[in-house]
């Protein structure tokens, strides 16, 4: 007796991949969302990090060639608060603010150092940071990194690196 082939699948069978493949790509799928989010945090970190470096050089190098004190200073109106930006400024007799920034993501930065809380970092016309030194500590998500400055004025920044758990 002669049974022809059959070619195809049963929709039972078709029901099963599609479950199968639903199932996986969901879990792909978070696994993409998660790793691309954090991909962003550090970017994002180091694109801040980049920000403050070069409000730093610009005011040093603003101090030095005007003669006069400069300064960077966090936060709207110099209140201190870094995380939400930093102002780079001429002494308070010329009342210019040459560059503001303002951070519209969830970036912690705090200074550690001496002295504490300060809301301003000052640049003397010599180019010394007016016996200021210490660190901002940089967090996003699960990325932390710092901008180390010591009294002469210069820095130094760590590696960007990842944290066990939120930082925030």
């Amino acid at each position: 007796m002669y049974q022809p082939h059959q070619h195809g699948f049963a929709f039972i069978e078709v029901l099963c991949v599609l479950a199968i493949l639903s199932i996986l790509s969901f879990f792909g799928a978070t696994h993409f969302f998660v790793y691309q989010k954090e991909h962003q945090d550090r970017q994002m970190l180091q694109d801040d990090m980049d920000s403050l470096s070069e409000a730093l050089l610009e005011a040093r190098q603003m101090a030095i060639k005007s003669g006069a004190m400069s300064f960077v200073c966090g936060g709207e109106d110099c209140s201190g608060i870094w995380s939400s930006g930093f102002e780079v400024r001429q002494r308070e007799g010329y009342a210019k603010e040459y560059r503001r920034v303002q951070f519209d993501h969830d970036v912690s930065v705090h200074w550690q150092g001496f002295p504490s809380n300060k809301s301003r970092i000052e640049f003397l016309p010599n180019g010394l940071s007016s016996y200021q030194n210490g660190t901002f500590v940089f967090c996003l998500g699960r990325w932390t990194a710092n901008i180390v400055l010591n009294q002469s004025g210069r820095f130094y920044r760590s590696k960007v690196r990842r944290t066990g758990e939120s930082c925030v």
